[in-house]
């Protein structure tokens, strides 16, 4: 049986665990209830999670010998201090295949905030190759002659001129006034 000691906070699948959602129909006054498993929150600061006097020891197999370990389902992380030989042996093969870098040989930073860094990372990557800048279409003026551009010119001069008259006249305009129909 593999035993280990939290060090920092964590979220353990433990079975038995639920969140129970109800609602009552406002109708028939009839009660609906769903129950779903969530992981336990467990967080060595908090004197009311520690299972043993100032700490909190999980445990991957369930035993009688020690009926206060937290059993939880799933694999160790890093931030979990290993107490006997049998889980030295499971986290080393986890530190052996680099499944997961231990804190200390890394940065300085929990497990858990290295697997926020890396999933920043690989949404950074994602989000890069989403949105890429596509070059506008090739146009080509061939269809309409130098005359005719000329033209075009003229008239959106003309139009921005009148656009700006009018802006002025706007601004002349008395503060009082009101323009009846």
């Amino acid at each position: 049986m593999a035993r280990w000691r939290l060090k920092d906070r964590h979220y353990l699948n433990v079975p038995g665990t639920t969140y129970t959602y109800a609602e009552t129909d406002q109708l028939t006054g009839r009660r609906a209830q769903k129950v779903y498993p969530v992981p336990l929150y467990l967080d060595p600061d908090i004197v009311t999670d520690h299972n043993y006097p100032g700490e909190i020891i999980v445990t991957n197999k369930q035993d009688n010998k020690y009926p206060r370990d937290i059993f939880f389902i799933g694999s160790p992380t890093p931030d979990m201090i290993p107490i006997d030989d049998e889980a030295e042996e499971i986290t080393q093969s986890f530190i052996d295949r680099g499944a997961w870098i231990h804190p200390i040989d890394s940065l300085n930073m929990t497990y858990s905030q290295s697997m926020l860094s890396e999933f920043e990372r690989a949404f950074s990557a994602a989000l890069a190759e989403k949105v890429t800048m596509q070059a506008p279409p090739n146009i080509s003026t061939g269809g309409a002659s130098q005359k005719q551009l000329d033209e075009l010119k003229q008239m959106v001069q003309q139009l921005a001129e009148q656009n700006a008259n009018l802006q002025a006249q706007i601004l002349e305009r008395p503060k009082g006034f009101v323009r009846r129909a």
